[in-house]
């Protein structure tokens, strides 16, 4: 009797054990579910930004770029300015003329090369990227 006891008690220890590794290992290891939305946020005011890519829904990838921005800025008046699905966005900055130019486009290079574009086009010596992003679950 006292030997059944035992073995069910240590068949429970068991798989208890096994039951936390398996948590423990889900938790440690498990990738976090990766989307195809993005957003870019900015403060007009101090040029301040923030970026989100990889997200699984289009609500968490704005939140999160606004929260990136709010955190960087000390002005708190971040606005989402592009939202990706799938796709990439580009932002130049010339703090010079205190302008901004946000750009979409399938791929990296296109939508670097236009935001770069455009801001030249103002006549800026200035010009820089200062983010660069493509969203997607591929």
């Amino acid at each position: 009797m006292h030997g059944d006891r035992r073995i069910s008690l240590t068949i429970m220890l068991v798989v208890a054990l096994l039951t936390l590794a398996g948590v423990a290992y889900w938790k440690l290891f498990a990738k976090p579910e990766i989307g195809p939305y993005g957003a870019i946020a900015m403060s007009d005011t101090s040029l301040t930004y923030g970026g989100a890519w990889g997200y699984p829904n289009p609500l968490a990838a704005y939140k999160r770029s606004l929260a990136e921005c709010n955190k960087a800025s000390n002005t708190k008046d971040c606005v989402v300015k592009v939202t990706l699905k799938d796709n990439c966005g580009a932002l130049a900055i010339s703090v010079a003329h205190n302008a901004s130019f946000l750009v979409q486009g399938r791929d990296q290079v296109t939508a670097t090369a236009t935001a770069m574009d455009q801001c030249q086009a103002t006549g800026a010596s200035d010009c820089s990227i200062h983010e660069n992003i493509c969203s997607s679950n591929s």
